[in-house]
């Protein structure tokens, strides 16, 4: 089948891959015909990275284009000026990638509030927990650091988009494992239900009983982001049934409910972020107080976050 003029592959190889892998491949195709100055950058180089967004990969490939002084689209391919040095290169298979610090800036300066925290949590978690969940004061000097390189190469406040990269800079975590833990964050903070910490150690008598996804801390309960993939989906499900893992998973509640720091554990999944509103009613039925307000103003923010067109 065609990817893109003049580049072909075959139909099951194409039909084979998930959305992002589409979106690679078609870099490939793309870039196979620009000059070897030409790196894939922005939302591209989130596909290619392997970087959480909120949208699906669009059908145009970013680059930067040092022989470019204005943007330039056409089918299949946006063309942005600038200048890519060396360092800030990556290979991705056959193609040359802006670096994660570079990517990070680029789509914190360009895209939207939700997706720069999406893509800066991805890139802090790789540079600060390289190795997976760790706590202590070794990581937060490594969180400092890498947020000092990220504001340096933002530029100064009044640089276009800065404001809004800064805050999205000041928000993000290292400790979203996935993008579905950095938007439950975001919708948290809109709902007004005060400070969230993200992966937060749960201890009883000095022993850990578990890792929640997020803590409200003004409210002493545990947000669990899952839904009934855990119970389907046969690489979660670990060799176990259904209602075996449902069981497991009412003794962990348990084992987190006899910390005297959590009186409440909250389900919720996906769709609960997409539709703020269905994650207020999980909150209130546990007792957690929610402004009306805010209520709307998130469910308004979530309509223009899932609506809107990828980058």
């Amino acid at each position: 089948m065609r990817v893109h003029r003049g580049v072909y592959a075959p139909a099951p190889d194409v039909a084979a891959l998930d959305p992002r892998g589409r979106h690679v491949l078609l870099c490939r195709a793309v870039v196979a015909a620009l000059g070897p100055r030409c790196v894939v950058s922005h939302a591209s180089a989130v596909e290619a990275l392997g970087l959480p967004r909120v949208h699906p990969p669009a059908s145009v490939v970013d680059v930067v284009d040092p022989r470019r002084e204005t943007v330039r689209v056409s089918t299949h391919l946006r063309r942005r000026p600038g200048t890519v040095p060396a360092d800030e290169v990556e290979r991705v298979g056959e193609i040359k990638v802006t670096s994660l610090v570079r990517t990070a800036t680029d789509v914190a300066l360009t895209a939207s509030f939700e997706q720069a925290v999406l893509c800066l949590d991805g890139v802090l978690r790789r540079l600060v927990l390289p190795r997976g969940h760790a706590e202590g004061a070794a990581v937060e000097a490594r969180l400092a650091r890498w947020r000092g390189v990220l504001g340096d190469r933002l530029g100064p406040p009044g640089r276009r988009g800065g404001t809004s990269a800064r805050r999205a800079l000041a928000f993000a975590s290292p400790w979203a494992e996935n993008g579905g833990e950095s938007l439950l964050r975001i919708v948290l903070h809109e709902l007004g239900v005060g400070e969230v910490t993200l992966q937060r150690v749960v201890r009883v008598g000095g022993r850990a009983a578990g890792r929640v996804d997020a803590f409200l801390e003004d409210h002493d309960t545990a947000v669990e982001l899952d839904g009934f993939v855990k119970l389907t989906d046969p690489a979660m499900l670990a060799g176990r049934t259904p209602a075996e893992a449902a069981r497991d998973q009412n003794r962990r509640d348990q084992r987190l409910l006899a910390a005297p720091s959590v009186r409440r554990v909250v389900h919720c999944e996906y769709d609960d972020v997409v539709h703020p509103e269905r994650l207020t009613g999980h909150l209130r039925r546990a007792g957690v107080t929610v402004d009306p307000r805010r209520v709307t103003h998130s469910v308004r923010a979530a309509a223009r976050r899932f609506a809107a067109r990828p980058l």
